[in-house]
């Protein structure tokens, strides 16, 4: 359950990913915990918009225990262009892309890579208390060679300007290798609107007995 999303981090407090990016020039800092049953990890990501509409973004995962692995790590590339983005009737309509590498560091060996993805982004704001996000990709196991299709869905929903929802569904088309589907719901308090946020959700995955929690923050708008 501690590695139940597919590729390098998203943006708190969802694991599907938007097709959003940092400013060109800003960061921004999220870090949580996570606990299911008697395993817990604490992680810590950072992003920043390195050219406009490019975002970077690395992360890092200290497990516990500790007895199979040491660490993960990610890093991806998000591009998310400017003529990508529509007005629509039915909202405002924005399409990106993202890869994404992840790193493991298992206890008998090195930091070695652990699995490629890409991923097609699509964001759509029907009105300024929803969003709803898609992602269509690929997803590849180093180790095991196995690949699989990925499929993530979340409904976002914001009734004021401090507060918002989220419900959304992580599939792919080979669980015994990349785990069940993942369902989660959580929410977020923003301490200082779009800028200080923290959050709380609670992910299911299929086949799994065990909830995973997490409790995270997020900083963002940090200026080079």
């Amino acid at each position: 359950m501690l590695a139940c999303n597919q590729g390098a981090w998203a943006g708190r407090p969802l694991g599907s990913e938007d097709a959003g990016v940092a400013d060109f020039g800003n960061c921004q800092i999220e870090s949580w915990t996570e606990h299911a049953g008697r395993e817990h990890a604490f992680v810590a990501g950072a992003a920043c918009g390195v050219l406009p509409g490019l975002e970077l973004g690395v992360d890092y995962t200290r497990p516990r225990p500790r007895d199979d692995v040491r660490g993960e790590a990610g890093m991806a590339l998000k591009w998310v262009p400017e003529s990508w983005k529509f007005k629509t009737s039915a909202g405002d309509l924005n399409f990106g892309l993202k890869l994404a590498q992840s790193f493991a560091h298992p206890v008998d060996h090195h930091w070695r890579g652990a699995e490629t993805s890409g991923l097609i982004l699509a964001s759509l704001a029907p009105s300024d208390q929803w969003t709803i996000h898609a992602n269509l990709g690929a997803v590849r196991d180093r180790e095991s060679h196995d690949s699989a299709g990925l499929l993530n869905l979340a409904a976002v929903w914001a009734p004021q300007e401090h507060f918002l929802l989220f419900a959304e569904v992580q599939a792919n088309t080979r669980s015994e290798t990349f785990g069940g589907t993942v369902k989660s719901v959580g929410g977020r308090w923003w301490l200082i609107p779009e800028v200080l946020g923290l959050d709380l959700t609670a992910s299911r995955q299929s086949g799994s007995g065990s909830t995973l929690w997490t409790v995270g923050f997020g900083w963002y708008g940090i200026s080079l």
